[in-house]
């Protein structure tokens, strides 16, 4: 049975990445940067020894290094569960979210926010969008795709938002991105998310060995399906001359 529930149109994801390389490009106009150093200073007249060590472990977490393993361990977490499929689906959640951030940071090319400012230093070129929060946000809607029909799924995204917000906060905080990077990162990992589901859900990315299995399984179904009326009937004979 379909579900009466309204699916978001792929193109409606589209049109949200479109929408989120405008705001990239429109970000690097010196007007909207020095509203986004506005902001930063704002955010960062609140350094203390507690935030900066909860923004450095957000940081360390879900960065180039443990950021991976992260979410290795859980996709390798599922599928030793037993759910293969479902280990698919995070894997392919994880790097289409992710994998935009890169994508997007090579062809806007924003420059980040003075290195004087910032609390982390190796940061590497692009800005925009943050490939932290990008990280965070897949890792949470993994999680919660897992959780979903259980009794943990609330508490998960519940948990998950928290986490998402103080990891857009602590980017700027610690002055390694402008608050539209971050912003920018909530538009493009779900809507990349979206279309990268869809085309798993289509097949796209199956091997062309598989695919070619499904064919053939398929076509021998059609083969030894009965025709015509009364086919397939348990007792049935064909009339005599």
């Amino acid at each position: 049975m379909r579900s009466n529930r309204a699916r978001f149109p792929v193109a409606g994801s589209v049109a949200l990445l479109v929408l989120g390389t405008v705001m990239g490009f429109a970000a690097r106009t010196p007007a909207w940067t020095a509203v986004d150093t506005a902001v930063s200073d704002w955010v960062q007249s609140a350094r203390g020894p507690w935030p900066t060590a909860v923004a450095q472990v957000l940081n360390v977490g879900f960065g180039t290094v443990m950021g991976p393993l992260l979410a290795l361990a859980l996709v390798a977490g599922v599928a030793l569960s037993g759910r293969r499929q479902a280990a698919g689906r995070v894997l392919v959640v994880i790097a289409a979210g992710w994998g935009v951030s890169w994508v997007l940071k090579t062809v806007v090319a924003r420059s980040r926010p003075p290195v004087s400012d910032a609390l982390v230093y190796g940061l590497g070129p692009g800005s925009f969008p943050s490939g932290h929060v990008c990280l965070t946000l897949s890792i949470v809607i993994a999680v919660a795709i897992l959780a979903r029909r259980t009794r943990f799924h609330r508490p998960v995204l519940a948990a998950g938002l928290v986490l998402v917000a103080g990891q857009m906060l602590a980017r700027v905080y610690l002055g390694a991105h402008y608050a539209t990077d971050t912003l920018g990162s909530i538009v493009v990992a779900p809507a990349a998310i979206h279309v990268a589901l869809n085309a798993y859900r289509t097949g796209l990315f199956d091997a062309p060995w598989k695919r070619r299995r499904a064919h053939r399984g398929a076509g021998a179904r059609e083969q030894v399906q009965p025709h015509g009326p009364g086919a397939g009937r348990i007792g049935h004979s064909p009339p005599g001359p």
